[in-house]
This record gives C-alpha cells, structure tokens and sequence, in this order.
C-alpha cells in the first residue's frame, strides 16, 4: 500500500480523534451536546462540497453517507461558526508530515533537495460590507470590488500545497513569503529546500533572510529595474555577482523589519549568482540566487519548474471552484480556502499513485494522469472511503476509485512553441467543464 491509502486512514483517525475538537473549537463550550452536524460532520461536509448552494450541498452529504438527516442553513451556519478554519490546517499539516517523514521512495527530489514555490494571488470574495472591511477593495469606493489576497507555497514535483495564507488585498507578498517558510521548514524534514519565486521576491532583505535561514532561494529579476550596475558588467551568461549596499538599496521603507534591515546595513554587499537565459522570443531573463554548486542547466531548469504553481492556482480557482464561496464572513470563506487545500492535496496523492501505473512504452508521448477527472472521482468517493468501518473494504474502495482515476490520460507535449493567441473567450466553454 502507497501513501494514497495509508493518508486517508491518516485523516479518518485524526478526525475521529478526540483531540481534534480542541483544534476545532473556537469556544471551549462549542461542540460538546450532540448535534445534527458535530464538528467531525462539518469537517467531512467541507471535504466533500462542490460548489453548490447550502441546501444541495447538505442534501447531498446526507444522502451520501445515508442518514435521514434534514438542517436548515441557519442551523448549519450556526455550527460552522463554532468550527476553527484552522482545524484543516492542522489536518493538512498531518497528512503532509506523514508523506514526507515516512514516504522517501514515493517522495520526489531535486538533486536531493524539495522544490518548493511560493507565489501570491488575488482571490474573489462575496461583493458585501463585512469582505471590503475584512480583506479590502480592487478598484474605488465607487466600481470597486471585494478581493483579498492569497499566497500559497507549493511542492513542484509531489504537487502537495503545504501552506496557504488567506490575507488582506495586496499585502506584501514577501511578508506572506516569510510566514510560509517559518511554517514549512520543519514539514518536509529531513529533505534541504530550494525556494523558487518570481520577481516580485527580489530584495536585499529577502536575500539576507535566506543567508540567515541557511536556505536555498531562486528568483526572476524583473528586466531593467534591478541590479542594472551589476547585470551590465557581465561579460558570460553565468557570473557570481557582488550585489552593492547603496544608500538607495538601504532605504529602511524597503525592508520588512528592523532586525533584517540591521543585519545588511551591517555589510557592504551580498555575494549572489547571477544567469542570463535566452529565450527563444529573443529577449534574455535574469536569474538571481545563491545556489553555487548546481549547474548552469540545473538552475534554467529550475525555474522553469516554477509555472506548477501557477496550473495550481488554476486548478484550485477553475476545477476546485474556490472561489464559490458559501458566506461572506471569514470565518467561513477561511473554512472553504483551507477544505478546498486539503481536498487538492488528497487529489494529488490518488493522482501520483495513479501516474505510476501508467506504462509509457505503450504511447507517443508522455502521459499523465487527467486532473480534472481525478477531481470528480475523488469528490465522489473521498467521504465514502474514509467513513468506512471496514478497512478491507475501504481498501477494496479505494482502489476502484483509484482504477477510475488511472483510465483517464491525458499526453504531455513537451517544447510546444505555437505562439499564444489571445481571444475572447466566453465563461462556458465546452472544454471548461467541470467534473462535477
């Protein structure tokens, strides 16, 4: 048995674990009378939503695991306002710590190293008072609209999400950063980590938090905006670069706080790489990082790894349907963001399992497995399985979800250089469909 199997068991256990109810109460007194939806119902509710309106949703759930159960949707939201979003952190971190700590032949690597992307977003929320005051407002007092940001840090080649951050409409993203790596560091033990973000990562505090962390960290420069004194004396494509504390890089307003800021006034300059990466357009990206011992090909490939991040942020918007938020309070609009994570990872781990079983040999291209329709089948049976008392038939059930999952390939065609077309597209197209 692989991970997939063992970490929904991982979870039920969990969750059906007394010390569960003191992650998810709010209130020492919440959650202690039996109720229609407990605290372990409201969990395995979020786990299993689609996207649907509160009566359906609940229909749904009941019906699923077969109680003749009926709630109105002020009953119900007044249980999940007892219940603590960060309960599915928790679970999260559980089911991440397990895969990481005891799964070194299912766990995928980088030169021995964890890659890892960071990169933030803007996330719709309901249009009312309570998300412009929470989160904030794109656009004016007058046209504008609710958003708030999110960051997430994710795991390249396992495809687990091993941090999320719900915050207000454009905070920093290098703070957000920060608060990923100081929760994930000890998460994927015993592996190093290489760090890989985008152009808007680029500080020198940033960097001297690396130096101080003992991390790896891999970034874009954004074209002719930085570090142009040192990029324009470099005479080959690939140099170790001394990166100047000018006064103007040493403005205390660029530095996220005091201690980072002491620590680089205290130098006269950060020692960095610097790699210059043709593209095939013509124009040249810069790349920065203090990564010494890998090659140049290493390090072009590296970043090239970073666009995972951006299929999950499109996964979890377009196929997970985040963003079909059940509340405007944010209580329950962190209870949605941080479900629909776990609910991702889960769906990750069934779909790794899945790509294994696939014989290359047998096809023209390389094949992996359609996300899309893992989504729907683990949707379908993921509540299912895990509420199964009977762990031979809960095993005989996930392996026929997992032969579902495993008929549904879809090729990779790598080095596609077709230029991209920008159009018009309508909010329904037929191949936009949702596998549930």
């Amino acid at each position: 048995m692989g991970f997939g199997i063992d970490g929904l068991k991982l979870l039920r256990d969990r969750i059906a674990d007394d010390s569960i109810l003191e992650k998810a109460r709010l209130n020492p007194k919440n959650f202690i009378r039996s109720r229609k939806m407990g605290a372990r119902d409201i969990i395995y509710y979020c786990l299993n939503k689609k996207g649907l309106c509160t009566n359906m949703e609940t229909n749904n759930y009941f019906g699923k695991i077969n109680k003749d159960v009926s709630i109105s949707a002020q009953s119900l939201f007044d249980q999940r306002m007892k219940l603590s979003p960060l309960v599915f952190r928790d679970l999260n971190d559980s089911y991440l710590s397990a895969f990481y700590s005891y799964y070194p032949d299912e766990t995928k690597l980088f030169n021995g190293y964890i890659l890892l992307a960071i990169d933030g977003s803007d996330m719709e929320v309901p249009n009312t008072r309570a998300c412009i005051e929470n989160y904030g407002l794109s656009g004016n007092s007058n046209s504008g609209v609710a958003r708030a940001s999110v960051s997430i840090c994710y795991d390249l080649l396992n495809h687990h999400i091993l941090d999320g951050i719900v915050d207000k409409y454009r905070v920093a993203e290098i703070g957000m950063a920060i608060r990923h790596i100081d929760r994930v560091e000890n998460l994927v033990y015993p592996y190093g980590q290489i760090y890989i973000m985008d152009r808007n990562y680029v500080s020198l505090g940033f960097m001297q938090y690396f130096e101080q962390k003992g991390l790896k960290f891999l970034c874009r420069l954004k074209a002719n905006s930085y570090y142009i004194e040192e990029t324009s004396r470099m005479a080959t494509l690939d140099e170790i670069v001394e990166i100047k504390h000018t006064k103007y890089r040493l403005q205390r307003s660029r530095f996220l706080n005091e201690e980072l800021f002491q620590a680089t006034k205290s130098k006269t300059h950060t020692r960095v790489r610097i790699v210059k990466y043709p593209l095939v357009s013509g124009e040249t990206e810069y790349l920065i990082t203090n990564i010494e011992e890998f090659s140049y090909g290493d390090i072009t490939e590296l970043y090239s790894a970073r666009w995972g991040i951006e299929t999950a942020y499109f996964s979890l918007k377009q196929k997970l349907q985040i963003e079909k938020f059940t509340s405007s309070i944010p209580q329950l609009i962190e209870q949605d963001f941080f479900s629909s994570v776990l609910a991702y990872n889960i769906v990750q781990s069934v779909k790794n399992e899945a790509e294994q079983t696939i014989n290359q040999t047998e096809y023209k291209y390389e094949m992996k497995i359609n996300e899309n329709m893992a989504i729907g089948f683990v949707k379908n049976d993921l509540i299912l399985i895990m509420l199964e008392e009977d762990a031979t038939k809960r095993l005989q059930m996930y392996d026929a979800m997992l032969t579902k999952v495993a008929r549904h390939k879809v090729p990779i065609r790598k080095g596609r250089k077709f230029p991209v077309k920008f159009k018009t597209d309508n909010n329904n197209s037929i191949n936009k469909l949702k596998s549930y």
